[in-house]
């Protein structure tokens, strides 16, 4: 007589047909094939089977079933059965994981393109739970980590009863995830260790898992699917292995708080190029991150500086280029200035003056239009799926990121503001599986409508409609973009201490209107030491290497002379060091010595001394009169072909062949030849 016997495993139930002269070693091994493949398979030695789920019932080693037959062992038809066992341990060969740190193995630069189906295979960069502790989390996390949180309350003597020493319901500390504190504070979003705080406190007190808390969220088709009863997709596709539908939902949390400018010159100089050229302008934040004392547990991004990558800047918007190719220097020199330092974010102007007062700006952004268009968004989540923040309460080891999007734009006033915000963990699993594609209406986002071997799950948003009642609806064809994106507030300090001091080079990637050259490095420096015996910099006063180390307290020169290969490696760093030695008054000097005596710095002031030597008197601001031959005799290519000119500081234009006062002046944007004497094109109006 065949019987059914089910069998309940921790891959799942399943059943198996036997009947009494069944021996016992096929009864096991057709338990032990309802285990699929793909999943972690049974350590032969903790194999178990029960009559009762768990401990309760009697446990019976696979071991005492050799020798028996199924008749002799009491089952009756339809009976459920428990098999227990442990999973072999993953061998490292067989099952390679990733290992999570601040140099992750995703794209480094972002992809909005998304021509087809985006699908992961089962864990997608899963880390094993055991390579966790080897993820390098940032400074500011290892602190909060440590940290309880709590916010602490002082005695109230209209409630509390009790002495000073003494703690009731009304002053003792709360949870920094507390709803009522956010709300009488106006707190909208928890920050991201109150948020962490908040799913840890969920456990049972006695609990000892180590699941990271933190999942982050996939909307691609899992390849091949994990039951492994199916051909992969797009030839099979199931309910374990398709994406489920997604609800958006205002996040509740945010991964920065507050971004903090240290210097309002930092805008300015963004600015200044929009004001003389009218194109717009984009540039990325070199900045750190920082406590946030107006947010329990917050976190603000500190910037302290702004690298321009190669654009073509247009009335009404920018191309920039991607991917961006000095990313990975410009993060590296950052890092040797600072521990912590680097790409934390991006910055673009949108500036629109009114036609009938170009004196004030167009109010574009704004309650009743839109925040950020659905294009910004998707490029803002993009660039957070690049740059992700590495975690151990991640399974995968990364979690959402932070990096934050700026804009400059109009006020109602007629002035300029920034606003700031981060793509949501939703807007990245999103833009991450390709669902989503910008619109012509800048309000609102378009969900792609799927073509051949293609799968996009189901998209919907709730929201409150005009009876206060909560409705959810179909995000087809189109959903409104403020779903996808949290407010971050910016500001400046009230005392400003920035990391660099100076802005006296010119920046980069601004042709025609700054130009960077080695030639304006010798005639700053050159002014600088006028008066002073050059080649001996131990003769020099304490004021002159002071006033050294303040003109290389500069961003972007210290990025150029890096990026020039008159220095090696170590004087590069070296250099970064000496820029940030105005942090220490005690170590300002010596770091400045030290640096004046490497060969590469020995050899830029041969240079400059040179150069002197020639020309008698210090290079003049307006044209260049550094002879070639002073490079030619150091075995160094002359920065500048003869007859060129450069912009000797930050606001100066210095442009090829209009040097001379009694000269014509050749624009350098539309070529129109001036009258000598214009500061601006007759053609173009642009500066000259």
């Amino acid at each position: 007589m065949v019987q059914l016997l089910r069998i309940r495993s921790p891959a799942g139930t399943a059943r198996v047909t036997v009947d009494p002269n069944t021996s016992g070693e096929d009864f096991a091994n057709l338990m032990l094939g309802t285990i699929p493949k793909s999943d972690p398979q049974p350590d032969p030695s903790t194999l178990r089977l029960s009559n009762q789920p768990g401990s309760s019932g009697e446990l019976v080693p696979f071991q005492a079933l050799i020798g028996r037959k199924v008749g002799d062992m009491g089952f009756s038809h339809g009976d459920l059965l428990f098999m227990s066992y442990k999973p072999l341990e993953a061998d490292s060969t067989s099952h390679p994981t990733t290992e999570a740190s601040t140099s992750n193995s995703l794209p480094t630069q972002p992809d909005p393109s998304h021509p087809h189906t985006i699908t992961d295979p089962p864990l997608h960069h899963t880390v094993a739970l055991k390579d966790l502790s080897h993820v390098v989390e940032p400074e500011i996390d290892q602190y909060w980590e440590k940290q309880s949180g709590k916010i602490e309350r002082k005695f109230d003597p209209q409630f509390c009863r009790h002495g000073e020493k003494g703690m009731c319901d009304y002053c003792m500390p709360l949870e920094p995830y507390d709803m009522k504190y956010q709300a009488e504070n106006q707190i909208k979003h928890l920050s991201y260790h109150s948020y962490l705080k908040k799913l840890l406190s969920s456990r049972p007190p006695n609990s000892t898992s180590d699941i990271p808390p933190l999942t982050p969220l996939s909307l691609s088709v899992q390849t091949p699917c994990p039951t492994g009863s199916h051909a992969p997709f797009p030839a099979g596709i199931c309910s374990t292995c398709q994406p489920s539908a997604l609800t958006l939902s205002s996040q509740t949390f945010r991964m920065v708080d507050h971004v903090e400018f240290s210097t309002p010159t930092l805008i300015d100089e963004l600015l200044f190029a929009w004001r003389k050229t009218g194109m717009q302008r984009f540039g990325f934040l070199i900045g750190r991150w920082d406590k946030y004392e107006k947010v329990p547990m917050g976190v603000k991004t500190v910037v302290e500086a702004i690298w321009e990558p190669r654009q073509e800047g247009e009335v009404d918007g920018l191309t920039v280029e991607i991917p961006w190719e000095d990313e990975e220097r410009v993060s590296e020199i950052a890092g040797w200035c600072a521990k912590g330092l680097g790409v934390v974010g991006m910055i673009y102007t949108d500036l629109t003056p009114e036609p009938e007062d170009i004196t004030r700006l167009l109010y574009k952004r704004h309650a009743q239009s839109y925040t950020a268009t659905s294009l910004e968004m998707l490029l803002s989540a993009s660039y957070q799926i690049a740059h992700p923040l590495p975690t151990r309460f991640s399974p995968t080891g990364t979690f959402s990121s932070r990096f934050v999007t700026c804009c400059l734009t109009g006020t109602q006033e007629g002035g300029i503001d920034v606003i700031a915000w981060q793509a949501t963990e939703q807007a990245e699993a999103m833009v991450r599986a390709g669902i989503v594609e910008a619109s012509v209406d800048p309000g609102v986002v378009r969900v792609r409508t799927p073509g051949e071997g293609e799968y996009i799950p189901e998209v919907f948003y709730s929201f409150k409609n005009e009876y206060g009642i909560q409705v959810k609806m179909p995000a087809k064809p189109t959903f409104p973009v403020e779903y996808l994106f949290v407010n971050i507030t910016h500001g400046f300090p009230v005392d400003p201490a920035p990391l660099f001091l100076s802005n006296s080079f010119p920046i980069e990637n601004r042709p025609g209107l700054q130009d960077q050259s080695l030639d304006v490095v010798i005639r700053q420096l050159g002014q600088l030491l006028r008066g002073r015996l050059i080649s001996a910099p131990e003769t020099w006063e304490d004021d002159t290497k002071f006033g050294i180390g303040r003109w290389l307290s500069d961003w972007h020169l210290v990025c150029f002379l890096c990026m020039q290969g008159l220095f090696s490696l170590e004087e590069q760093k070296l250099l970064c060091l000496t820029s940030v030695s105005h942090l220490s008054s005690t170590t300002s000097i010596p770091q400045i010595n030290h640096l004046l005596s490497t060969p590469g710095w020995q050899t830029l002031l041969t240079i400059v001394e040179s150069s002197f030597t020639e020309t008698s008197t210090p290079p003049q601001s307006n044209t260049s009169n550094i002879p070639s031959a002073a490079f030619d005799r150091m075995g160094i290519d002359s920065p500048l072909p003869n007859g060129s000119t450069a912009s000797t500081n930050g606001t100066g234009v210095g442009v090829g062949t209009g040097g001379g006062g009694g000269e014509e002046k050749i624009c350098p944007h539309c070529t129109f030849v001036n009258e000598a004497g214009k500061t601006d094109c007759d053609i173009c109006g642009l500066p000259l």
